[in-house]
């Protein structure tokens, strides 16, 4: 089955990346492989990175994300990442609550931005529970207009870990965009498990982690927060029966008067080691950690995606684009569809035809389609060989086809320069020219033949690229020539 490429952005250590990805085992349960593939992933912690690239086969890149090249960004089906969440935590109280004011708060901009000009078919971002309230609300109805602005059909919903067999009680909101209207219809996040595959702190604890000293608090530590515990709620010692509280990036520094999970050996207080705390997040014992220090073990890990919750997110995605290779849709006849439907085959013939570049008359009332010409097929028009042009699976409605006549391809970054005769508009499928393709989904197909080239140099023209089309007449193009 071919797999679905996927671009990570803020992907830390790994979380959302294992989770999407599948192929590990954890507390005796197979997480079966799933058909996704990782082209591509970024975060700007080389600590992080490190615990990543010791284990993914693809590596990330350390870089700020404001600072990607996007066209650089290889073809991808699906963009994902968890963006800073720290400015609309709940906890983050210094200062208290920025939210989307926040510089932080603001690289959620970044992943709107390759989801404009990159138009991926899904995307899954994931933040904390605060960011439904943050900025007195304000924040969250902001975010999610944007991803749709982008050109998404958006849904969310906030997720517990513990329901999918994470030993933790971990709340995520989980933002879901389809480009397809008809994606979001057939989605639905997923069902929580069974009672009996719920996992508990016992089921993660580890024996020998109660013989290292160095992870019990001092007698002097016990005494100033007994001191003060009925008043200030501390020293939260979790039990063995339930899942554990939300473990965080604090767990480095946890202090018995803090509200970090803590655990309980006889009369004793003692953190959680580095591997049970990823055993908390769902992390499997394979998962590699001692590429960098303890402390950035805890930091990583508590910043992390619960990869068994992520599993399960990824495989209500990956349902969809089962059902569709499923819907087997067979190679259009043309000269069959003609017969049944002669008014729904859009033809354009000129009166006159002459094939000199001079001598081509441009007609300024007639419209024109301005279209992004994808990567692997910008050959073709450098050398004016094109013969078809697909549009993408989200053509827009608003064209009227039986007013077209012209196409110009758009090349990315350069603008438009030669002129097309659309000869013909008709539906078809990719599977046409590219019988490999395993790509079924409608289409609108131009018949295109080189006419002329209509600037000295390339020009840019006012054009959303995100959406990769605009409908004008040639006359209107052709002001301020």
């Amino acid at each position: 089955m071919e797999k679905l490429k996927v671009a990570s952005l803020f992907c830390g250590c790994g979380g959302m990346d294992l989770g999407l990805l599948g192929g590990f085992s954890y507390l005796g349960k197979e997480y079966k492989a799933n058909p996704y593939e990782i082209v591509y992933s970024v975060d700007n912690d080389p600590y992080c990175t490190q615990i990543y690239n010791a284990n993914f086969s693809h590596k990330c890149i350390v870089k700020d994300v404001r600072e990607l090249e996007i066209d650089s960004i290889p073809d991808f089906d699906m963009l994902i990442g968890g963006f800073p969440c720290q400015s609309f935590s709940i906890s983050a109280q210094n200062p208290p609550r920025l939210g989307y004011k926040d510089e932080r708060g603001m690289l959620f901009f970044e992943m709107v931005k390759i989801l404009k000009e990159r138009q991926p078919r899904f995307f899954i971002a994931e933040n904390v529970k605060g960011i439904l309230s943050a900025n007195n609300s304000k924040a969250f109805p902001m975010i999610i207009n944007e991803f749709r602005m982008a050109g998404y059909h958006v849904t969310y919903k906030l997720l517990n870990a513990t329901d999918y067999g994470v030993p933790q009680k971990r709340e995520r909101v989980i933002i879901v965009g389809f480009r397809e209207e008809m994606d979001i219809q057939k989605f639905r996040f997923p069902s929580p498990v069974k009672r009996t595959e719920r996992k508990v702190l016992r089921d993660v604890i580890m024996d020998e982690a109660n013989s290292d000293e160095s992870l019990f608090f001092s007698e002097r530590a016990v005494n100033g927060m007994m001191a003060v515990r009925e008043k200030m709620n501390k020293g939260r010692a979790m039990q063995l029966d339930e899942p554990c509280n939300t473990v965080s990036a604090h767990l480095a520094k946890v202090s018995l008067n803090s509200t970090d999970p803590v655990f309980m050996v006889g009369e004793r207080y003692r953190r959680f080691s580095a591997r049970e705390a990823a055993r908390i997040q769902s992390f499997p014992d394979a998962f590699v950690l001692d590429s960098v220090s303890q402390g950035r073990q805890y930091k990583a890990i508590g910043n992390a995606v619960p990869p068994v919750m992520m599993w399960y997110v990824a495989n209500s995605v990956l349902g969809i684009d089962m059902a569709k290779k499923h819907e087997v849709i067979h190679q259009l006849k043309f000269d069959f569809v003609i017969k049944q439907y002669p008014q729904g085959i859009i033809r354009n013939v000129p009166a006159v035809r002459k094939h000199s570049n001079e001598g081509v008359t441009v007609e300024c009332d007639k419209s024109v389609l301005i279209s992004l010409v994808k990567n692997d097929n910008i050959v073709q028009y450098l050398d004016r060989s094109a013969r078809v042009y697909y549009t993408g699976k989200k053509f827009p409605s608003t064209v009227a086809l039986n007013k077209l006549y012209y196409f110009m391809p758009y090349m990315k970054n350069k603008g438009v320069r030669d002129l097309y005769l659309i000869k013909i508009a008709r539906v078809g499928t990719k599977k046409e020219v590219h019988p490999e393709c395993d790509d079924n989904d409608f289409r609108l197909v131009f018949e295109i033949e080189f006419v002329k080239q209509l600037f000295d140099d390339y020009k840019m023209v006012d054009l959303q690229i995100w959406h990769t089309f605009t409908d004008t007449t040639m006359g209107e193009l052709l002001k301020g020539r």
